[in-house]
């Protein structure tokens, strides 16, 4: 008779890691044992979004869209945080290739939407829903997961606040968006209901420091701040 416990507990079930279970054990393996890790957190002011998205019919971009924008016009900005160490030298890059993390069926996967800061929010908007469905349905093309270089997870659907994400190498950042919550803010001395949320942005401390990773999330607030046009 076969014993089937592990280690005195009785096992209900073994079930093999599939394709990108793997892949990702990997990967995150590899993030812990290869970086420096280190993370600032910044709670948003999400006013200027939802006053874009209910003037333009909310159905038409997700939050997420909003934010993506604001983070990849950003980043060129920020050059250490779209770029890789490589032995012993940093390489910037020139393209900015957002990396957009999609709760898949058999696990999370980091998406590309290449050139993000180049485009539209209907360009990013169409792009980012095309990844998410080929994502889920299994349809991805190896282009679709290379050549990212800073990653946004946006958890708040699933009504976390905030995390310690882990990136993806050779990827030197990740940011984690939590979910929106109206808050308690004073504002020109009144008090006042505004939408926040907590951004988290977990870093490799090896060539990144923390005052350029602050210095790029008051740029995001900045560019949320600013968020009018739906198309733009």
């Amino acid at each position: 008779m076969t014993d089937n416990t592990h280690r005195g507990i009785p096992i209900k079930q073994t079930t093999p890691l599939s394709r990108v279970r793997k892949m990702m054990a990997q990967s995150m393996d590899e993030s812990v044992r290869r970086a420096a890790l280190s993370q600032v957190t910044r709670e948003m002011d999400l006013s200027a979004v939802q006053a874009a998205r209910a003037a333009a019919g909310e159905q038409r971009h997700s939050v997420n869209t909003y934010i993506m924008a604001a983070v990849a016009r950003a980043l060129p900005n920020h050059p250490l945080l779209n770029a890789e160490l490589v032995e012993n030298s940093i390489v910037t890059f020139a393209a900015v290739n957002l990396g957009m993390a999609v709760a898949a069926a058999d696990g999370l996967v980091v998406t590309v939407i290449r050139n993000a800061d180049q485009k539209s929010l209907d360009e990013l908007a169409a792009a980012a829903n095309d990844l998410a469905t080929r994502a889920r349905t299994g349809k991805l093309k190896l282009p679709d997961i290379e050549g990212g270089a800073f990653t946004v997870s946006n958890l708040g659907m699933f009504g976390i606040d905030g995390g310690f994400p882990l990136p993806r190498p050779p990827e030197g950042a990740i940011l984690l968006v939590g979910r929106v919550r109206s808050q308690p803010a004073l504002v020109d001395g009144q008090l006042v209901e505004r939408p926040m949320a907590w951004f988290s942005l977990t870093f490799d401390h090896r060539f990144i420091d923390g005052a350029a990773a602050a210095a790029f999330l008051q740029e995001v607030q900045e560019r949320l701040a600013e968020m009018r046009s739906c198309g733009s």
